[in-house]
Protein backbone atom coordinates (compact mmCIF):
# COMPACT_ATOMS: atom_id res chain seq x y z
CA UNK A 1 0.00 0.00 0.00
CA UNK A 2 2.36 3.04 -1.32
CA UNK A 3 0.34 6.04 0.55
CA UNK A 4 1.83 9.10 1.85
CA UNK A 5 1.98 8.93 5.41
CA UNK A 6 -0.68 9.63 8.08
CA UNK A 7 0.11 8.92 11.35
CA UNK A 8 -2.77 6.77 12.30
CA UNK A 9 -2.55 4.77 9.03
CA UNK A 10 1.05 4.42 10.46
CA UNK A 11 0.39 3.42 13.50
CA UNK A 12 -3.11 0.91 12.65
CA UNK A 13 -0.37 -0.99 9.45
CA UNK A 14 2.21 -1.52 12.87
CA UNK A 15 -0.93 -2.83 14.86
CA UNK A 16 -2.13 -5.33 12.33
CA UNK A 17 1.59 -6.33 11.44
CA UNK A 18 2.09 -7.01 15.01
CA UNK A 19 -1.38 -8.87 16.37
CA UNK A 20 -0.42 -12.46 16.45
CA UNK A 21 -4.26 -12.90 17.13
CA UNK A 22 -5.57 -13.30 13.65
CA UNK A 23 -8.87 -11.69 14.81
CA UNK A 24 -7.88 -9.16 16.74
CA UNK A 25 -5.90 -7.98 13.37
CA UNK A 26 -8.97 -8.05 11.26
CA UNK A 27 -10.81 -5.98 13.70
CA UNK A 28 -7.60 -3.64 13.09
CA UNK A 29 -7.74 -4.20 9.18
CA UNK A 30 -11.21 -3.04 9.81
CA UNK A 31 -10.35 0.45 11.23
CA UNK A 32 -8.00 0.79 8.96
CA UNK A 33 -10.46 0.26 6.21
CA UNK A 34 -12.59 2.89 7.78
CA UNK A 35 -9.60 5.61 8.02
CA UNK A 36 -8.69 4.95 4.46
CA UNK A 37 -12.71 5.82 3.24
CA UNK A 38 -12.10 9.50 5.23
CA UNK A 39 -9.05 9.58 3.47
CA UNK A 40 -10.44 9.27 -0.13
CA UNK A 41 -8.68 6.10 -0.54
CA UNK A 42 -12.41 4.34 -1.34
CA UNK A 43 -9.87 1.28 -3.60
CA UNK A 44 -7.54 0.54 -0.80
CA UNK A 45 -10.82 0.50 1.76
CA UNK A 46 -12.71 -1.87 -0.59
CA UNK A 47 -9.87 -4.43 -0.64
CA UNK A 48 -9.63 -4.75 2.94
CA UNK A 49 -13.17 -4.91 2.99
CA UNK A 50 -13.02 -7.71 0.82
CA UNK A 51 -10.45 -9.50 2.59
CA UNK A 52 -12.80 -9.13 5.49
CA UNK A 53 -15.68 -10.20 3.67
CA UNK A 54 -14.07 -13.53 2.48
CA UNK A 55 -12.67 -14.24 5.85
CA UNK A 56 -15.46 -13.37 7.97
CA UNK A 57 -18.71 -14.18 6.04
CA UNK A 58 -19.07 -17.61 6.28
CA UNK A 59 -18.50 -17.09 10.68
CA UNK A 60 -20.09 -13.58 11.27
CA UNK A 61 -19.19 -12.27 14.36
CA UNK A 62 -21.16 -8.93 16.02
CA UNK A 63 -18.08 -7.22 16.82
CA UNK A 64 -16.79 -7.97 12.89
CA UNK A 65 -19.57 -7.30 11.60
CA UNK A 66 -20.10 -3.89 13.17
CA UNK A 67 -16.67 -2.74 12.28
CA UNK A 68 -17.55 -3.81 8.33
CA UNK A 69 -20.59 -2.23 8.02
CA UNK A 70 -18.92 1.18 9.79
CA UNK A 71 -16.38 1.30 7.48
CA UNK A 72 -18.54 0.52 4.23
CA UNK A 73 -21.12 3.55 5.78
CA UNK A 74 -17.91 5.50 5.86
CA UNK A 75 -17.11 4.28 2.29
CA UNK A 76 -20.66 5.54 1.10
CA UNK A 77 -20.61 8.74 3.13
CA UNK A 78 -17.61 9.78 1.23
CA UNK A 79 -18.53 9.62 -2.39
CA UNK A 80 -18.97 5.59 -3.12
CA UNK A 81 -22.14 5.56 -4.76
CA UNK A 82 -22.37 1.75 -3.96
CA UNK A 83 -22.69 2.08 -0.78
CA UNK A 84 -25.65 2.88 0.85
CA UNK A 85 -24.07 5.32 4.10
CA UNK A 86 -26.80 6.11 6.13
CA UNK A 87 -28.33 2.44 6.49
CA UNK A 88 -24.64 0.82 6.99
CA UNK A 89 -24.14 3.28 9.53
CA UNK A 90 -27.48 2.61 11.27
CA UNK A 91 -26.63 -1.41 11.23
CA UNK A 92 -23.44 -0.92 12.98
CA UNK A 93 -24.70 1.15 15.73
CA UNK A 94 -27.57 -1.37 16.15
CA UNK A 95 -25.10 -3.96 16.12
CA UNK A 96 -22.88 -2.35 19.10
CA UNK A 97 -25.29 -1.94 20.94
CA UNK A 98 -26.91 -5.01 21.18
CA UNK A 99 -23.52 -6.88 21.64
CA UNK A 100 -22.79 -4.05 24.59
CA UNK A 101 -19.91 -2.75 22.17
CA UNK A 102 -20.34 0.99 24.02
CA UNK A 103 -17.42 2.27 22.39
CA UNK A 104 -18.17 0.96 18.66
CA UNK A 105 -21.72 2.35 19.81
CA UNK A 106 -20.17 5.49 20.74
CA UNK A 107 -18.25 6.18 17.49
CA UNK A 108 -21.04 4.92 15.14
CA UNK A 109 -23.53 7.50 16.57
CA UNK A 110 -21.27 10.32 16.07
CA UNK A 111 -20.96 9.15 12.49
CA UNK A 112 -24.89 8.87 12.47
CA UNK A 113 -25.16 12.80 14.32
CA UNK A 114 -22.65 13.49 11.51
CA UNK A 115 -25.36 12.59 9.02
CA UNK A 116 -27.94 13.92 10.59
CA UNK A 117 -26.76 17.17 10.69
CA UNK A 118 -26.73 17.36 7.03
CA UNK A 119 -29.97 16.37 6.49
CA UNK A 120 -31.16 18.90 9.15
CA UNK A 121 -32.78 15.96 11.31
CA UNK A 122 -32.34 17.30 14.57
CA UNK A 123 -34.14 15.27 16.61
CA UNK A 124 -32.21 12.64 15.22
CA UNK A 125 -28.92 14.58 15.61
CA UNK A 126 -29.92 15.08 19.63
CA UNK A 127 -30.35 11.72 20.07
CA UNK A 128 -27.10 10.00 18.18
CA UNK A 129 -24.64 13.42 19.88
CA UNK A 130 -26.04 12.68 23.99
CA UNK A 131 -25.35 8.83 22.84
CA UNK A 132 -21.71 9.24 21.64
CA UNK A 133 -20.72 11.85 24.48
CA UNK A 134 -22.67 10.18 27.21
CA UNK A 135 -21.11 6.78 26.32
CA UNK A 136 -17.28 7.33 24.59
CA UNK A 137 -14.42 6.73 27.24
CA UNK A 138 -11.86 9.25 27.98
CA UNK A 139 -9.64 7.84 25.27
CA UNK A 140 -12.28 7.35 22.65
CA UNK A 141 -10.22 10.23 20.48
CA UNK A 142 -12.45 8.82 17.16
CA UNK A 143 -15.78 9.38 18.89
CA UNK A 144 -15.12 12.46 20.85
CA UNK A 145 -13.32 14.21 18.00
CA UNK A 146 -16.20 13.37 15.58
CA UNK A 147 -19.18 14.67 18.06
CA UNK A 148 -17.48 17.44 19.11
CA UNK A 149 -16.73 18.62 15.48
CA UNK A 150 -20.26 18.20 14.75
CA UNK A 151 -21.02 20.19 18.06
CA UNK A 152 -19.16 22.87 16.35
CA UNK A 153 -20.55 22.73 12.86
CA UNK A 154 -24.19 23.01 14.07
CA UNK A 155 -23.49 26.32 16.29
CA UNK A 156 -21.13 27.88 13.65
CA UNK A 157 -23.94 27.08 10.84
CA UNK A 158 -26.50 29.20 13.43
CA UNK A 159 -23.56 31.65 13.22
CA UNK A 160 -22.49 31.10 16.72
CA UNK A 161 -19.04 31.18 16.40
CA UNK A 162 -18.58 32.26 19.85
CA UNK A 163 -20.26 29.01 20.68
CA UNK A 164 -18.79 26.77 18.04
CA UNK A 165 -15.10 27.86 18.97
CA UNK A 166 -14.77 25.55 22.27
CA UNK A 167 -16.10 22.76 20.21
CA UNK A 168 -13.86 23.15 17.60
CA UNK A 169 -11.02 22.93 19.94
CA UNK A 170 -11.97 20.00 21.78
CA UNK A 171 -12.14 18.18 18.21
CA UNK A 172 -8.83 19.38 17.37
CA UNK A 173 -7.44 18.23 20.64
CA UNK A 174 -9.00 14.52 20.40
CA UNK A 175 -8.09 14.49 16.63
CA UNK A 176 -4.21 15.24 17.34
CA UNK A 177 -3.98 12.53 20.45
CA UNK A 178 -5.27 9.98 18.35
CA UNK A 179 -3.13 11.07 15.47
CA UNK A 180 -5.96 11.81 13.33
CA UNK A 181 -5.31 14.01 10.13
CA UNK A 182 -8.26 13.02 8.70
CA UNK A 183 -10.37 14.47 11.00
CA UNK A 184 -8.10 17.67 11.72
CA UNK A 185 -8.30 18.09 7.96
CA UNK A 186 -12.48 17.76 7.96
CA UNK A 187 -12.60 20.29 10.91
CA UNK A 188 -10.19 22.93 8.75
CA UNK A 189 -12.51 22.52 5.73
CA UNK A 190 -15.69 22.46 7.42
CA UNK A 191 -14.75 26.01 9.43
CA UNK A 192 -13.95 27.65 6.11
CA UNK A 193 -17.03 26.08 4.03
CA UNK A 194 -19.19 27.29 7.01
CA UNK A 195 -17.61 30.40 7.30
CA UNK A 196 -18.28 30.60 3.52
CA UNK A 197 -21.35 30.02 3.40
CA UNK A 198 -22.20 32.62 6.13
CA UNK A 199 -20.72 34.94 4.04
CA UNK A 200 -22.49 34.13 1.27
CA UNK A 201 -25.93 34.45 2.99
CA UNK A 202 -25.62 37.48 3.74
CA UNK A 203 -24.45 38.91 1.46
CA UNK A 204 -27.69 37.66 -0.74
CA UNK A 205 -29.84 38.83 2.01
CA UNK A 206 -28.29 42.29 2.59
CA UNK A 207 -27.36 41.55 5.90
CA UNK A 208 -23.54 41.80 4.85
CA UNK A 209 -21.00 42.28 2.13
CA UNK A 210 -19.42 38.99 1.72
CA UNK A 211 -16.29 40.18 3.30
CA UNK A 212 -13.86 38.14 4.96
CA UNK A 213 -12.88 36.45 1.86
CA UNK A 214 -9.17 36.43 2.02
CA UNK A 215 -8.78 34.60 5.55
CA UNK A 216 -11.55 32.33 4.13
CA UNK A 217 -9.56 31.52 1.00
CA UNK A 218 -6.08 31.39 3.11
CA UNK A 219 -8.29 28.56 5.13
CA UNK A 220 -9.42 26.92 1.86
CA UNK A 221 -5.68 26.99 1.07
CA UNK A 222 -4.41 25.29 4.06
CA UNK A 223 -6.87 22.65 3.99
CA UNK A 224 -5.40 22.05 0.54
CA UNK A 225 -2.11 22.02 1.84
CA UNK A 226 -2.81 19.64 5.20
CA UNK A 227 -4.61 16.91 2.66
CA UNK A 228 -1.34 16.85 0.00
CA UNK A 229 0.97 16.73 2.99
CA UNK A 230 -1.46 13.50 4.37
CA UNK A 231 -2.22 12.15 1.97
CA UNK A 232 -6.05 12.92 1.98
CA UNK A 233 -8.22 13.12 -1.68
CA UNK A 234 -11.39 12.95 0.10
CA UNK A 235 -11.81 16.76 -0.60
CA UNK A 236 -10.40 17.05 -3.78
CA UNK A 237 -13.59 18.85 -5.71
CA UNK A 238 -14.85 20.54 -2.40
CA UNK A 239 -11.65 22.14 -1.69
CA UNK A 240 -11.50 24.02 -5.20
CA UNK A 241 -15.77 24.71 -5.12
CA UNK A 242 -15.21 26.31 -1.48
CA UNK A 243 -12.46 28.30 -3.59
CA UNK A 244 -15.14 29.13 -6.27
CA UNK A 245 -17.43 30.48 -4.15
CA UNK A 246 -15.22 32.54 -2.09
CA UNK A 247 -13.80 33.73 -6.07
CA UNK A 248 -17.22 34.73 -6.95
CA UNK A 249 -17.77 37.05 -3.47
CA UNK A 250 -14.61 38.84 -4.48
CA UNK A 251 -16.14 39.28 -7.51
CA UNK A 252 -13.23 37.28 -9.55
CA UNK A 253 -15.83 36.22 -11.56
CA UNK A 254 -13.35 34.54 -14.35
CA UNK A 255 -11.49 32.71 -12.35
CA UNK A 256 -14.63 31.08 -10.43
CA UNK A 257 -16.13 29.91 -13.10
CA UNK A 258 -13.64 27.78 -14.62
CA UNK A 259 -13.29 26.21 -11.14
CA UNK A 260 -17.01 26.00 -11.04
CA UNK A 261 -16.68 23.94 -14.24
CA UNK A 262 -13.93 22.02 -13.77
CA UNK A 263 -15.20 20.33 -10.69
CA UNK A 264 -19.10 20.56 -10.64
CA UNK A 265 -19.56 17.03 -12.42
CA UNK A 266 -17.49 15.18 -9.98
CA UNK A 267 -19.12 16.64 -6.89
CA UNK A 268 -21.52 14.32 -6.83
CA UNK A 269 -18.79 11.22 -6.46
CA UNK A 270 -17.77 13.27 -2.82
CA UNK A 271 -20.89 13.35 -1.00
CA UNK A 272 -21.80 17.00 -2.57
CA UNK A 273 -24.91 16.18 -4.71
CA UNK A 274 -27.44 17.76 -2.85
CA UNK A 275 -25.03 21.56 -3.57
CA UNK A 276 -25.24 20.85 -7.59
CA UNK A 277 -28.52 23.35 -7.76
CA UNK A 278 -26.73 25.84 -5.66
CA UNK A 279 -23.21 25.61 -7.82
CA UNK A 280 -24.76 25.72 -11.24
CA UNK A 281 -26.75 29.24 -9.61
CA UNK A 282 -23.50 30.40 -8.87
CA UNK A 283 -21.95 29.01 -12.32
CA UNK A 284 -24.89 31.09 -14.26
CA UNK A 285 -24.01 34.22 -12.04
CA UNK A 286 -20.21 33.85 -13.09
CA UNK A 287 -21.53 33.36 -16.83
CA UNK A 288 -23.69 36.12 -16.79
CA UNK A 289 -20.83 38.30 -15.49
CA UNK A 290 -18.50 36.81 -18.55
CA UNK A 291 -21.44 37.53 -21.12
CA UNK A 292 -22.21 34.40 -21.74
CA UNK A 293 -25.96 34.66 -21.55
CA UNK A 294 -26.92 31.65 -23.59
CA UNK A 295 -25.24 29.51 -20.96
CA UNK A 296 -26.16 31.12 -18.11
CA UNK A 297 -30.21 30.41 -19.38
CA UNK A 298 -28.94 26.74 -19.44
CA UNK A 299 -27.32 26.70 -16.16
CA UNK A 300 -30.16 28.47 -14.35
CA UNK A 301 -32.77 26.39 -16.10
CA UNK A 302 -31.16 23.13 -14.86
CA UNK A 303 -30.01 24.72 -10.96
CA UNK A 304 -33.79 25.72 -10.72
CA UNK A 305 -35.15 21.68 -11.30
CA UNK A 306 -32.19 20.61 -9.39
CA UNK A 307 -33.70 23.05 -6.57
CA UNK A 308 -37.44 21.72 -6.47
CA UNK A 309 -36.20 18.26 -6.06
CA UNK A 310 -32.99 17.99 -3.52
CA UNK A 311 -31.51 19.68 -0.36
CA UNK A 312 -32.45 21.39 2.72
CA UNK A 313 -33.24 24.67 3.13
CA UNK A 314 -29.79 25.91 4.13
CA UNK A 315 -28.55 25.18 0.58
CA UNK A 316 -32.12 25.69 -1.44
CA UNK A 317 -32.51 29.65 -0.15
CA UNK A 318 -29.47 30.84 -1.32
CA UNK A 319 -29.49 29.05 -4.70
CA UNK A 320 -33.29 30.46 -5.48
CA UNK A 321 -31.36 33.82 -4.41
CA UNK A 322 -29.01 33.44 -6.69
CA UNK A 323 -31.45 32.00 -9.10
CA UNK A 324 -33.83 35.20 -8.98
CA UNK A 325 -30.85 37.99 -9.74
CA UNK A 326 -29.73 35.22 -12.86
CA UNK A 327 -33.30 35.38 -14.21
CA UNK A 328 -34.25 39.22 -13.19
CA UNK A 329 -30.60 39.80 -15.42
CA UNK A 330 -32.10 37.59 -17.99
CA UNK A 331 -35.05 39.82 -18.57
CA UNK A 332 -36.87 36.49 -17.22
CA UNK A 333 -39.42 38.48 -14.54
CA UNK A 334 -41.39 35.80 -14.32
CA UNK A 335 -39.09 33.34 -12.85
CA UNK A 336 -37.06 35.67 -11.15
CA UNK A 337 -40.16 36.51 -9.09
CA UNK A 338 -41.14 33.02 -8.61
CA UNK A 339 -37.38 32.32 -7.60
CA UNK A 340 -37.04 35.47 -5.25
CA UNK A 341 -40.56 34.19 -3.10
CA UNK A 342 -39.27 31.03 -2.99
CA UNK A 343 -36.42 32.45 -1.34
CA UNK A 344 -38.19 34.08 1.09
CA UNK A 345 -39.64 31.48 2.36
CA UNK A 346 -37.09 29.33 2.58
CA UNK A 347 -34.73 32.15 4.40
CA UNK A 348 -37.23 32.10 6.98
CA UNK A 349 -37.37 28.48 7.61
CA UNK A 350 -33.53 28.96 7.61
CA UNK A 351 -33.47 31.44 10.33
CA UNK A 352 -35.99 29.04 12.21
CA UNK A 353 -33.83 26.14 12.03
CA UNK A 354 -31.00 28.25 13.16
CA UNK A 355 -32.53 29.22 16.51
CA UNK A 356 -33.78 25.64 17.00
CA UNK A 357 -30.09 24.55 16.23
CA UNK A 358 -28.54 26.44 19.20
CA UNK A 359 -31.01 25.58 21.51
CA UNK A 360 -31.26 21.66 20.46
CA UNK A 361 -26.66 22.20 20.79
CA UNK A 362 -27.16 24.40 24.37
CA UNK A 363 -28.99 21.42 26.06
CA UNK A 364 -26.41 19.14 24.34
CA UNK A 365 -23.47 20.91 25.72
CA UNK A 366 -25.48 21.35 29.26
CA UNK A 367 -25.36 17.46 29.66
CA UNK A 368 -21.68 16.98 28.47
CA UNK A 369 -20.51 19.84 31.00
CA UNK A 370 -22.41 17.78 33.30
CA UNK A 371 -21.46 14.08 32.67
CA UNK A 372 -17.87 16.00 32.91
Amino acid sequence: MTLPPSRLLVRLNAEIAAESNPFRADLRRAERAAYLARQGHAKEAREDLALLHRRHDARPTVEMSAWISLAEGLLGYFGDPSQHALDKMRRACALSTAAGLSQLQALSSAWLAQMDYLRLDLPAMSKNLVCALKLADKDNHSAHARAALVMAQGFHTAERLDLALPWYERSRVHAVDHGDDATVSALMHNMAWIRTTNMRNAALTGSGDGGEGERALAAAESTWAYDKLTGATSLDSSVPLLHAQILLLQGKFKYALALYEQHIPGSVDQGLGRLQGLFLADQAWCRLQMAQHEEAKVDAERALRLLQDQGNCDDRAPGYARLAQVFHMLGDGVSANQCEAAAVELWKEHSAMCLKMVSTLEAIASDAAALH
